[in-house]
């Protein structure tokens, strides 16, 4: 009986270690878990924080004069400021109160369309003999660093973002000069 009642003692002594162990490993899995989960909040608010525009500037020139041949959106001296330059005028800036939401909105259209990839030139071949046509540039500089320049004649990437940079630019541009876009 003496013997029955040690290896009842040493089997129950043997589960409730197990369970134990079992427990200590459940805690610290979620203790994992949980230093994982901060670890990739951290750094997605460290990359939100990294993925600022600091500028972006698009330019685009056909056959035709236009008020508005270029725009820039730029950090600078504490403000956000609003550069146009006209087909045969010089720059002029303006400090302008919604200059964060545009380079917010600038900034979706660069991730979305992928723009930071952009090539350096964008041409036509040279057997095409093009008598008219159009150039446009584009620009953009991140806060961590990064920055693309990228300019075309007649050519260019097969996305959408050159559009969506142009028509966000140029609207505000136009509506700061009071013309209708």
């Amino acid at each position: 009986m003496k013997f029955f009642k040690i290896t009842v003692l040493v089997v129950a002594l043997a589960m409730l270690g197990s369970a134990f162990t079992v427990d200590a490993k459940v805690k610290k899995r979620r203790s994992t878990i949980k230093k994982e989960k901060q670890m990739k909040k951290a750094n997605k608010s460290n990359n939100s924080q990294q993925c600022v525009l600091d500028m972006v500037e698009y330019q685009y020139q056909g056959m035709m004069m236009s008020p508005v041949a270029k725009v820039r959106v730029e950090r600078k001296n504490g403000k956000v400021v609003l550069a146009i330059k006209g087909t045969s005028t010089d720059e002029k800036e303006y400090a302008i109160d919604d200059g964060e939401e545009m380079l917010k909105e600038a900034l979706a259209i660069i991730e979305q369309e992928k723009m930071m990839e952009y090539a350096r030139s964008y041409e036509l071949p040279p057997e095409m003999d093009v008598l008219d046509g159009y150039f446009w540039s584009f620009g953009a500089r991140l806060a961590d660093g990064r920055s693309v320049n990228s300019s075309g004649h007649n050519a260019g990437p097969s996305d959408e973002g050159r559009e969506k940079i142009h028509s966000l630019l140029f609207k505000r541009a136009f509506k700061e000069i009071g013309m209708d876009y």
